[in-house]
């Protein structure tokens, strides 16, 4: 059975971990409502949402590779991802794999992660792809049904672009 515990910030938690107070033990869950975090116990407690505070991130690694890095065991990992996914905080995509089926996804709960080059490659093809309608819109007659409709895909791609370049995140 585990304990979750709720602090009024990250930094109180992180405190009450190196701190080792008592009743707080490793793998216990951790919960920071006002600042949307919830993570896990230790002397380094991690956090498994989207907003850290001021736990630990962990880089995206696979379940496996996630099991033999840190001390938490796979049941404390679903124990805090249940937690974080009661209160409708969103999860790292890392530690989705560890919802039980008390919990199930909704689509705006789970999480697309791009890598920056990823987004790079993406953002070139677009970039290409705007310069090919331009150079088409500017070969055809301006008041012709053709232009109307290169125009308005022009700017539904290059907003698309933009927003694409709004979600890029950096990878701490």
């Amino acid at each position: 059975m585990h304990r979750v515990h709720y602090f009024d910030t990250s930094a109180h938690a992180f405190d009450a971990c190196i701190e080792e107070r008592p009743g707080l033990h490793e793998g216990d869950v951790i919960v920071i409502l006002a600042e949307g975090v919830v993570g896990l116990a230790s002397i380094d407690p991690i956090a498994i949402t989207r907003e850290t505070g001021a736990l630990r991130h962990l880089p995206a690694m696979t379940r496996e590779v996630l099991l033999d890095e840190i001390v938490h065991e796979a049941a404390q990992i679903t124990d805090a991802v249940e937690t974080a996914l009661v209160h409708r905080l969103p999860v790292e995509p890392q530690y989705l794999s560890f919802a039980g089926r008390r919990h199930l996804l909704r689509a705006d709960e789970a999480a697309v992660v791009l890598r920056l080059d990823d987004i790079l490659a993406v953002a070139d093809a677009i970039d290409h792809r705007l310069r090919a309608l331009q150079a088409r819109l500017d070969a055809v007659t301006p008041d012709s049904s053709q232009a109307l409709f290169l125009a308005r895909g022009i700017e539904q791609l290059a907003e698309a672009r933009n927003r694409l370049a709004t979600y890029a995140r950096d990878p701490r």
